[in-house]
């Protein structure tokens, strides 16, 4: 499961538990269920299976990146997504990343930001408190926006989205991080027509830099008044 992409990972995890739902509503309703969809069978199945393909490469700002949700505890995403292939752990704070595998030359990433909560309490717990991903499979369900969108396009849809900071890959453009902190979600833009290159979405009301475990190295605050 390692060496799957992500994105088919999070597709599959879908639709798996969307077939066993469907398998034991059949085993309970029997002749009857079948019965009832008349001679459109078909056709609704299909629709069923795009509407749970779709379902699974969602962005939905405040809440979820495909099957990832905020809240969640780090085991459930990892039963989903399997082994990460990085991560890092400091202070209570963690960060795993799953890459894709379908092109060596760029690699699209899944990042999973969580927290430790209520340390050496009994109701001790880690929950997801950030997703990030960098493929555009994955759109937002109302508009759909995704990376290689730009920041016109993304400023139609959130005119409030305010540059919070800046990061520059090594040997690339610099990249700013532009936030709908009332939103729940942040975009990564670089270059000179301001491409997204990557989403992130956070809990609403908190900005996406706040007790931030950065992704990327020389993350820089931009002064916010």
């Amino acid at each position: 499961m390692r060496n799957s992409l992500v994105i088919f990972l999070l597709a599959g995890f879908m639709l798996s538990c969307q077939n066993e739902a469907q398998n034991k509503e059949t085993a309970t309703a029997g002749t009857g269920a079948e019965a009832s969809l008349g001679s459109g069978d078909s056709t609704q199945t299909e629709s069923a299976a795009a509407a749970a393909q779709d379902t699974a490469y969602q962005i939905i700002p405040g809440q979820r990146i495909g099957q990832v949700t905020l809240g969640d505890s780090p085991e459930k995403a990892f039963a989903a997504l399997g082994p990460s292939d990085a991560g890092d752990a400091a202070m209570g704070k963690s960060i795993s990343t799953w890459y894709s595998k379908e092109n060596a030359a760029q690699k699209h990433q899944l990042n999973i930001y969580s927290v430790r909560e209520r340390t050496g309490l009994p109701d001790e717990t880690v929950r997801v408190h950030q997703v990030r991903i960098t493929s555009p499979q994955f759109t937002l369900a109302e508009n759909h926006l995704k990376t290689g969108s730009t920041l016109a396009q993304i400023r139609n849809h959130f005119p409030q989205v305010t540059p919070i900071a800046y990061y520059t890959p090594q040997g690339q453009q610099r990249a700013y991080v532009y936030d709908a902190a009332e939103q729940g979600i942040a975009f990564e833009i670089t270059g000179p027509d301001s491409v997204c290159v990557g989403i992130t979405i956070h809990v609403t009301g908190s900005g996406a830099t706040e007790r931030y475990l950065p992704v990327h190295e020389g993350l820089v605050q931009l002064n916010q008044k």
